[in-house]
This record gives C-alpha cells, sequence and structure tokens, in this order.
C-alpha cells in the first residue's frame, strides 16, 4: 500500500463518522441492519443455508447474492456482524479509489484489512467508545451492554486502538487464539498475571482481575460460544 496506516485509518474514520451521522446513529448500539438495507440500499435477507450430505451448513452457500444473508437461527450480534461486514464490502470500492487503488487490483490482505478496520468501528464508534469509557472504564462486560450489536472480541479489539497501551488475549480451552499489543510487538506466551487470571475465569466462569509481577490484568468468559472463550485485557503496572 503506498499510503501509511495512520492515513488509511483517519480515513476509515472520516469515512465511518460521516456515514453514521448520515444514518443518525449518534448513540449507541448501532443499528447497522438498518444502515445497511435503508440507508445504503444494502438487500438483507434471511434464509437457510444449504447443506453437505452431512447435514453441515456448505461452506460460502450464504454468499449467493450481493447482498447480506444470514440463518433465521442467528443470533442479534451475528446478524448485525454480517450487515457491519456488508456494510465494509460495500465501502471498500470507494476507499481503494481515494488512495488511487483501482478496485479489483487490491491485494487480498489489504482489502482484509480495510473491511476489518471499517466494520470495527461502525460497531463500535471511536467517539462513541471514548464516552463510554467514562463511565464504564475497561470493563468488557458494562461495554457490552452500551454496544449491544457487537460481540465481546469486537469491543476488546477496539480498546487496542486507543492511546492507553495494553493487550489483549483472546484464549479459547485454554489455548492462546490470538494476542495483540498496541505499544510493543507481542508473543503469544501470556505472563503469569495473564495466565493466573485466565486459570481463575476458566474455574469460576466469572470475571476476575489479577494483579502480578508488574501487570494488572482483567478477565471476561465469553458466553454463547461453542468452546470456553476467554478476554484478557493486560496493562503494565508503569504505564
Amino acid at each position: 500500500m503506498d499510503f501509511t496506516q495512520e492515513e488509511l485509518v483517519e480515513a476509515v474514520e472520516r469515512l465511518v463518522a460521516g456515514l453514521l451521522e448520515r444514518a443518525g446513529a449518534a448513540e449507541p448500539p448501532v443499528d447497522a441492519l438498518r444502515i445497511a438495507e435503508h440507508h445504503l440500499g444494502i438487500p438483507v435477507t434471511e434464509e437457510e443455508p444449504e447443506e453437505d450430505e452431512r447435514g453441515r451448513p456448505r461452506a460460502g452457500s450464504r454468499r449467493r447474492s450481493e447482498g447480506i444473508v444470514f440463518s433465521p437461527h442467528a443470533s442479534e450480534e451475528q446478524r448485525h456482524t454480517l450487515a457491519a461486514q456488508g456494510i465494509a464490502r460495500a465501502l471498500l470500492p470507494d476507499m481503494l479509489r481515494k488512495f488511487g487503488i483501482e478496485p479489483g487490483t487490491e491485494n487480498k490482505q489489504s482489502a482484509a484489512l480495510i473491511r476489518s478496520l471499517i466494520s470495527g468501528r461502525l460497531l463500535v464508534p471511536t467517539r462513541q467508545l471514548r464516552s463510554a469509557l467514562r463511565t464504564c472504564k475497561y470493563d468488557l462486560a458494562a461495554l457490552k451492554k452500551v454496544f449491544r450489536t457487537a460481540s465481546l472480541e469486537t469491543i476488546a479489539h477496539r480498546l487496542l486502538d486507543l492511546d492507553d497501551p495494553c493487550v489483549i488475549a483472546v484464549v479459547d480451552d485454554g489455548v492462546v487464539s490470538s494476542r495483540r499489543g498496541n505499544a510493543a510487538a507481542v508473543s503469544k506466551k501470556l505472563t503469569p498475571a495473564e495466565q493466573k487470571c485466565l486459570d481463575r475465569v476458566r474455574e469460576q466462569d466469572l470475571p476476575d482481575v489479577q494483579r502480578l509481577e508488574g501487570w494488572s490484568v482483567q478477565g471476561w468468559p465469553v458466553p454463547n460460544r461453542p468452546f470456553q472463550r476467554v478476554i484478557l485485557r493486560a496493562v503494565p503496572d508503569d504505564v
């Protein structure tokens, strides 16, 4: 990409802020389905996914149309996530042209990055997130009540876009799925504080807070997943 990450983020912020303003979405939660259908004219349909010979959803079966298609069994969170992703796909060509890239010539990694930046900021807008932090602090459970249409994972990863240094880890059945920081590069290896917090959350299935060896860690169980998922937010004490 012939532009910086900062330039890209700034352009996405302007794009999403303008869309939310036109849609009258000044306060959370953001209704991505309404924005998609009524403000961008993206078809939104509900239908059963095609199944393979074993009765499992066939891969790609929900991408038959140009619009947004979801299962009748999808949760509110899943529906709005799919809508945000659909909006991001629809807005991608204009975003590419802003940077002099002809749609269809971009690499898949760049396209995926831009779509991710758009969808995350749509469901958890930066201004609204900063406002919510005044009362919710960094409690994911409290933030989820505010940003009801966004997943806990989306909200947690949006915290990495703020100035306060932190590390966000997603752990599935005790195995680190991802671990990202916004101040320095990090590995998937948990600190002792993160591991202790993880163990407590998995044992009790309740949020927990731990402080150990220079780190303060908050942990939350993620409900309604087909496995035991825990999200950790770690902050160095010397910040």
